[in-house]
């Protein structure tokens, strides 16, 4: 075998056990197994899924990032939980950034607006199904297609850095309601396909401060009722 090759296939089997172990452990502490303060064991972990430390660790150090665990000297890792504000903060990027995209992305070709169109059709057989992550998951393909489409690698590379499968998983399972913006995601292609970058715009970023909103609301009424 070529070894250019075969150490090509093992980082791709890597990366793949990294992002498999990633939301195993994004999933248990979304549902409550996994409570704040509990410790992470690498190395069990890793028999668990039967790889080697390496993966475990790239998902453990990629879940820092987001905030969701912290690692101490001496003391390993723990789950931390669900940073609000940070999670405030990056939908406040995101569309800073999408709002940019959408503008450069005009006008559109038809084989990007083909890419988007399944995206929708899905976001609603998921939501009908109650199919919570393959909703997300279709909902994070839309909108990096439309950054993807305005030709800025570093919007490109700024968007994906910040994990919205994850984050996207995080914010679903905060508000509870699959769907909600289907239909303006739906409105979004329209304007790009009328060759309307700045509606095109508007309406994603309206899209991530009504679910700031909502988060808000949602974090205030839990507050009141404690």
């Amino acid at each position: 075998m070529n070894s250019k090759h075969g150490g090509k296939g093992v980082a791709v089997h890597r990366t793949c056990m990294r992002d498999q172990i990633r939301n195993a452990i994004v999933s248990r502490i979304l549902d409550g197994l996994w409570p704040p303060g509990v410790r992470l064991k690498e190395l069990a972990l890793a028999r668990e899924f039967n790889v080697s430390q390496a993966p475990v660790r790239e998902a453990l150090r990629e879940l820092e990032a987001l905030g969701l665990v912290e690692s101490e000297r001496y003391r390993g890792t723990r789950v931390r939980g669900i940073d609000l504000a940070e999670l405030r903060e990056a939908y406040e990027l995101r569309a800073e950034i999408e709002e940019a995209a959408a503008r450069r992305a005009v006008p559109c070709r038809d084989a990007d607006l083909a890419v988007l169109e399944p995206e929708l059709a899905a976001m609603r057989k998921a939501a009908a199904a109650d199919d919570t992550e393959a909703y997300t998951a279709s909902v994070v393909r839309f909108h990096r297609g439309i950054v993807e489409m305005s030709g800025n690698r570093v919007f490109l590379r700024a968007w994906e850095l910040m994990a919205w499968d994850v984050r996207a998983r995080i914010a679903m399972q905060r508000i509870g309601l699959i769907g909600l913006y289907t239909d303006q995601r739906a409105q979004v292609l329209a304007a790009l396909r009328a060759g309307d970058g700045p509606r095109a715009g508007s309406l994603l970023r309206r899209i991530s401060e009504q679910l700031l909103a909502r988060l808000d609301a949602m974090e205030l009424a839990r507050d009141n009722r404690a």
